[in-house]
């Protein structure tokens, strides 16, 4: 058996090509692109073959493993601060996607919270006609993506960690049209305008400016008309509360610094929530991009 991203073995060859000849795979193999150069994936053997630049994927129980690492640092651009490496790194280990659910289901508190966050993202998701395809990256073992595979004909779900997309594969069950594989939301493995719209839920907040701005970049990319995000609010309660006492608010983001940032890729903010109230530090905010 072979492990691939320190997550789970590999079935035998025979398994694992049944697996490709599976639905989800099928459905999602004309949208994907090599994390690297963009080029065309082709099925070879077990995996996937690039076929421009003649890399390889393997495949992992149906599920393409397509992750590929991306910080400031690697794109030679000096960060403001320290980069996501070390984030996305804990994301690799075996047993996060299981850890983070049982984080989010055993305290009241965090159930609270996922209604919360369900609800405002059903807000956004109605203000726009329903999509042919949804992409949820980061997924999180499917916390939030109810109200995403109601609102499409195809829900593509990704994350860094093999584990996190394998429970959310468990998590979805069978209420939905779904795909799945393994990527960086920073190298989406995906062609450019492939999804109608992307949900991208708590993760502006552990990345530094220049890793924020590049994420919605390439979320932009791939979409091909708006994208849902969620942030720390740079002028929250909690943020100004923090630097009154003399302590790191964190990655934050100013509503207009947003705004500018959205502008830059094509789009602009159309609507932006606070999860509970004005003054809330998480905020969730619809980008639409400009058609015309």
């Amino acid at each position: 058996m072979t492990y691939l991203n320190s997550d789970k073995p590999v079935a035998d060859e025979t398994k694992t090509t049944q697996s490709m000849n599976d639905h989800p795979l099928a459905s999602l193999l004309p949208l994907l692109a090599c994390p690297e150069c963009r080029g065309d994936l082709a099925r070879q053997g077990a995996g996937l073959t690039c076929q421009m630049c003649s890399r390889s994927y393997e495949v992992a129980d149906g599920i393409p493993l397509l992750a590929q690492a991306g910080s400031s640092e690697l794109w030679g651009v000096e960060s403001d601060s320290q980069s996501s490496t070390a984030y996305q790194e804990q994301f690799l280990d075996v047993s996060i996607g299981e850890r983070y659910q049982q984080r989010y289901e055993r305290r009241w508190t965090k159930r609270c919270v996922t209604r919360r966050e369900i609800s405002r993202i059903e807000q956004l998701l109605v203000s726009q006609p329903r999509c042919h395809r949804l992409l949820d990256i980061p997924c999180g073992g499917g916390r939030v993506s109810g109200p995403l595979a109601k609102a499409t004909d195809l829900l593509l779900q990704a994350d860094l960690s093999l584990s996190q997309v394998l429970t959310a594969r468990q998590t979805m069950g069978s209420q939905g049209n779904f795909a799945w594989f393994t990527a960086s939301a920073f190298l989406i493995p995906l062609k450019q305008g492939t999804v109608d719209g992307i949900l991208c839920n708590r993760l502006t907040h552990h990345l530094s400016g220049v890793e924020q701005e590049r994420l919605i970049g390439e979320l932009l990319r791939v979409s091909k008309r708006f994208v849902i995000l969620s942030y720390y609010d740079h002028d929250s309660f909690k943020s100004r509360g923090r630097r009154l006492r003399g302590k790191n608010p964190g990655h934050t983001l100013r509503r207009s610094d947003l705004d500018t940032m959205a502008k830059r890729h094509g789009a602009s903010v159309a609507m932006d929530v606070p999860l509970w109230f004005e003054g809330s530090r998480l905020r969730y905010a619809l980008l639409l991009k400009n058609l015309d």
